[in-house]
């Protein structure tokens, strides 16, 4: 079947996704939009225990449940504490490749929800003043985030709300281009999450039923390898909406969906990844999607499988270049991985 995408506006949510600071843990603004948003299409959305969100959609056959899942949070940084000079120190949440945010703006989010404006530095800052600004290593001992304000000391950065345990949220510096290519901090996973909100929206517009009881699944600890920890006791499949790669070993580049085989955890269901595939060859582009063996890589579905729940796992999403750092991404691989999506739903791989 083939499945008309909303081009503009799949663009234009992931646009207020990525502009929604919710690094590791740091969930209050991004629920606060994704239930305004559900609510707006008649959706009621839930969380559990673990801050996951969720919208329940019933299905054609209620036998089973499946769960789609797209992460909510992005990698960031937690302040441990403060240099002489006021900067903060850090530690990452997640993936953090320290060399790709050096320079870049971001928001410190203090304990109370307020935020203020900083800069992410290397210590040895400049080549006009430190001898070793070019070779000193960037890790958490060598990287700071200097607050954009009149702070000279600890007790001056403190006055301000800033606090250990505050949370470092990276600006994403959003940017599109006429022929597709959209470059932008957190497509990892605001892209799926685009997916998975423009599919409910279809649902609801269309009035349409998925194949089985569907439960939609937006997790804020995938980042750390826990996000899909939990999973409901009536969900008996776990098909999570990830990034996909590019580089050697990768056949794909910024327009492929890629369907995921295995990761670093292991393989994946072997019965539902080939369902996903059967669904790719029927909605895809046949020389827009691609099989990946996946390395320092793995999804929520996985982590839910290899910690102990009762599912099959699966994976599918866009193909990501610069992954964890400013990402780059072109709109026919969000639009194919939109496709993919509905197909799943709505049982085309089924044999």
């Amino acid at each position: 079947m083939a499945y008309q995408i909303d081009r503009a506006g799949l663009v234009s949510e992931l646009r207020d996704l990525v502009a929604v600071d919710s690094p590791v843990g740091y969930y209050p603004l991004i629920h606060g939009y994704l239930r305004r948003t559900f609510e707006g299409m008649g959706y009621e959305m839930f969380t559990d225990n673990k801050a996951t969100a969720y919208v329940r959609v019933k299905g054609q056959d209620s036998s089973k449940t499946v769960c789609v899942g797209a992460h909510l949070d992005t990698i960031g940084l937690i302040v441990r504490g403060f240099n002489e000079d006021g900067t903060l120190r850090v530690r990452q949440l997640g993936g953090v490749n320290y060399h790709s945010i050096e320079g870049e703006t971001c928001h410190v989010i203090c304990r109370d929800g307020n935020a203020v404006s900083g800069q992410v530095i290397c210590n040895s800052h400049s080549t006009h003043v430190f001898d070793d600004a070019r070779t000193v290593e960037r890790d958490e001992n060598h990287m700071s985030v200097s607050l954009i304000a009149d702070v000279k000391s600890p007790a001056d950065a403190r006055a301000l709300g800033v606090s250990e345990g505050s949370i470092v949220s990276i600006d994403p510096q959003f940017e599109t281009f006429e022929n597709g290519y959209i470059v932008s901090r957190h497509i990892d996973d605001k892209a799926a999450v685009a997916v998975l909100i423009d599919t409910l929206s279809w649902l609801k517009e269309e009035d349409l039923r998925p194949a089985f009881d569907t439960l939609f699944a937006f997790p804020i600890y995938e980042e750390i390898g826990h996000g899909g920890a939990y999973v409901p006791s009536e969900v008996s499949e776990y098909v999570a909406l990830d990034i996909t790669l590019i580089g050697p070993d990768y056949d794909a580049d910024e327009h492929h969906v890629g369907v995921i085989a295995a990761d670093h955890r292991g393989p994946y269901d072997w019965e539902l990844t080939n369902q996903l595939a059967r669904c790719a060859q029927k909605a895809c582009d046949p020389k827009k999607w691609n099989m990946q063996v996946c390395y320092r890589y793995s999804t929520d579905a996985n982590a839910a499988y290899a910690l102990g729940a009762n599912i099959k796992s699966g994976a599918f999403g866009m193909a990501c270049l610069n992954t964890h750092g400013r990402e780059r991404c072109h709109v026919d691989a969000i639009i194919g991985c939109a496709q993919l999506c509905r197909a799943y739903l709505m049982g085309e791989g089924l044999k």
